[in-house]
């Protein structure tokens, strides 16, 4: 399900931890900027994609690794025509550490809250990538796999993984804390996006619920998107219609006027744009 803010619990809530089997592209080419409380690991097993995290791209092959901080946006994208399957593991940090913890105070804490930044790419040459690899293709066996009983297996693995991701973790940039900052103040505005995208949706309003101008709201979105805030909203709506009519069996002018499109014949374009298809004759794959 695309989503801005992603709140769908990753594995168990006294357990919080899942892998998914990914494939590009599915019905979908790819998923939407986001964002969620987890740290998430993403594996590539073959072919190639694009995954983007606070507006650069990152082009993945065959056995590239990317990491997450929580509360990061990232996309994922298909990469022209070329097909991707991957893995990713999503999990709560806190699974590793506890309140009167000293490790997790002193490594899991700051890059929980982004005073610690870790690498984001991971290339198949990477020294910490041939370190942690075969670590992250453990975790994705089990998981995918359907093995039970095999948590405490599982956390030694993330805090193997951790432990030398830790090591290459260095405390953030001034752009970057700015960068934190801003998406933190910018949060309202994507929270408008989530709930009320049926609805007419401007970005006055979605700037003042951010307490800025639109001119400088307009900017920071921008640069932390990488695209403007219509373009961002227009795309969202779109894969809330291809994700109805994939499951729900809607009819085009009812996908349509759901999503926020009040003129049929711009959403058959925009739709058509996006997917190479109308809406009429979309079929996922």
């Amino acid at each position: 399900m695309p989503a801005i803010h992603e709140t769908k619990i990753h594995g168990k809530k006294t357990f919080p931890y899942a892998v998914y089997g990914g494939r590009l592209p599915d019905w979908l080419k790819g998923y939407p900027p986001h964002w969620h409380d987890e740290m998430e690991i993403i594996h590539m097993i073959k072919g190639e994609m694009i995954v983007t995290i606070q507006s650069k791209d990152y082009m993945l092959g065959a056995g590239d690794t990317v990491l997450i901080q929580p509360r990061i946006v990232h996309s994922i994208r298909q990469d022209g025509e070329k097909k991707a399957d991957y893995f990713n593991i999503l999990f709560r940090l806190s699974l590793l550490s506890d309140k009167n913890d000293m490790c997790g105070e002193k490594y899991i804490a700051p890059i929980e809250s982004g005073e610690n930044i870790i690498p984001k790419y991971l290339s198949t040459e990477d020294t910490l990538n041939i370190t942690i690899s075969p670590f992250i293709r453990r975790l994705g066996d089990i998981e995918l796999s359907g093995q039970d009983g095999q948590e405490l297996l599982i956390k030694a693995y993330l805090y193997a993984v951790m432990h030398f991701i830790c090591t290459c973790a260095v405390p953030e940039s001034i752009e970057e804390q700015q960068i934190r900052i801003m998406f933190e103040k910018i949060k309202n505005a994507l929270d408008y996006i989530h709930n009320d995208y049926s609805e007419e949706i401007t970005v006055e309003k979605a700037a003042a619920l951010c307490n800025f101008s639109t001119s400088h709201f307009s900017k920071m979105f921008r640069r932390i998107f990488g695209i403007s805030f219509n373009k961002y909203l227009i795309n969202y709506r779109l894969e809330r219609a291809a994700k109805m009519l994939a499951e729900e069996n809607t009819g085009v002018s009812e996908t349509a006027f759901a999503c926020g499109f009040n003129n049929l014949s711009y959403f058959t374009r925009a739709f058509k744009e996006k997917y190479g298809t109308t809406p009429a004759h979309f079929v996922p794959r």
